[in-house]
C-alpha cells in the first residue's frame, strides 16, 4: 500500500505509491492526529440521534480538473468550499461563482500550502508530492476560511455529517474504480477489492440516497476532481458498505 511511519506522538503518516492512470491522477497521503477524536461527531449523542433523509447539496462550483498534478486535496476542498451551505457561509468570499479557472488556480495554491503545512518531505512546487485532507483543513482555518473542522470515523458518522453538509472523503482508490459503471458507481463489480490499489484520492462526499431496508445499501454521492468527461458528468457514486470495507480513510467536514 505505502509506507507507514510515526510522525510524531499521536501522528500516523501513510505515503501511497501511485499507479498512474493517464488524465486520472491521485495524490491523497493519509495523515491522522489523535486530536482529532476529540472532535469526532460520533462523541455527539444529539448529533448521533434523528433520523436519516436523502441530500444532495448544490455544488455551486463547477466539476474541476486537476489534469496530471497530485493536487485532488485541494481539489477536494475547493469543491467543498463550493458547495452549499458553505458556499454562502464563507465561499463566496473566496470562489468566484462559475468560474472553472480560477477555481481551478485556488485548488492548485490550496495544495501547494498544504504541502508545507503537512511537514512531509518535499513541497509543491517544485516537488509533486501528494499532500492530505487534514493539512487542507489546516491550511484554511489558518487563512480564517473556516473555523475549524470536524470529524467522523464510521459509516453512520459519515451519514449523520452529510445531513448538515459535503464531507471531505480521504481514500485508498482502487483499480477497479477507475472505471464507473452506466450508473456512476464505482464499486458495482464486486471483485473490486482483487483490482488493487492505485493510490490515495481524496474526494467530496455531496449527498446520499438513504435506503430505509438496508442503510449499507444506501448511495453515497460523491463530486471528483477529473472533469466532466469522467463517471457520472464528473461525479460517483458508492455503496455504503464499500465505505465499510476501505481502510485508511478519513473523514472531514467544515466549522464556518
Amino acid at each position: 500500500m505505502g509506507n507507514r511511519g510515526l510522525v510524531d506522538s499521536g501522528f500516523v503518516y501513510e505515503k501511497y505509491e501511485e499507479r498512474p492512470h493517464p488524465g486520472m491522477r491521485l495524490g491523497r497521503n493519509q495523515w491522522l492526529d489523535g486530536r482529532s477524536l476529540s472532535y469526532m461527531v460520533e462523541n455527539d449523542a444529539r448529533e448521533m440521534s434523528g433520523a436519516l433523509d436523502d441530500q444532495r447539496w448544490d455544488r455551486v462550483l463547477p466539476i474541476l480538473d486537476q489534469g496530471q498534478l497530485g493536487s485532488c486535496t485541494g481539489n477536494a476542498g475547493a469543491g467543498a468550499l463550493g458547495t452549499q451551505p458553505f458556499y454562502d457561509a464563507v465561499g463566496h468570499a473566496v470562489l468566484p461563482a462559475g468560474d472553472a479557472a480560477a477555481a481551478q488556480a485556488f485548488a492548485v495554491q490550496l495544495y501547494a500550502d498544504a504541502t508545507v503545512a503537512d511537514g512531509y518531505s518535499g513541497t509543491y512546487p517544485p516537488d509533486d508530492t501528494g499532500s492530505s485532507g487534514l493539512a487542507v483543513c489546516k491550511v484554511l482555518k489558518s487563512r480564517g476560511v473556516i473555523a475549524g473542522y470536524r470529524w467522523a470515523r464510521s459509516p453512520y458518522g459519515l451519514l449523520r455529517l452529510l445531513q448538515k453538509g459535503p464531507v471531505l472523503q480521504g481514500m485508498p482508490w482502487y483499480t477497479a474504480f477507475f472505471e464507473p459503471d452506466a450508473d456512476g458507481f464505482i464499486d458495482a463489480d464486486p471483485a473490486w477489492p482483487g483490482s488493487g490499489i492505485s493510490g490515495g484520492h481524496e474526494v467530496e462526499a455531496v449527498g446520499v440516497e438513504i435506503d430505509s431496508a438496508d442503510a449499507f445499501s444506501s448511495a453515497l454521492i460523491y463530486a471528483n476532481s477529473w472533469g466532466t468527461g469522467w463517471g457520472d458528468a464528473g461525479y460517483f457514486r458508492m455503496r455504503l458498505r464499500t465505505y465499510e470495507r476501505l481502510t485508511g480513510v478519513d473523514l472531514k467536514q467544515f466549522v464556518v
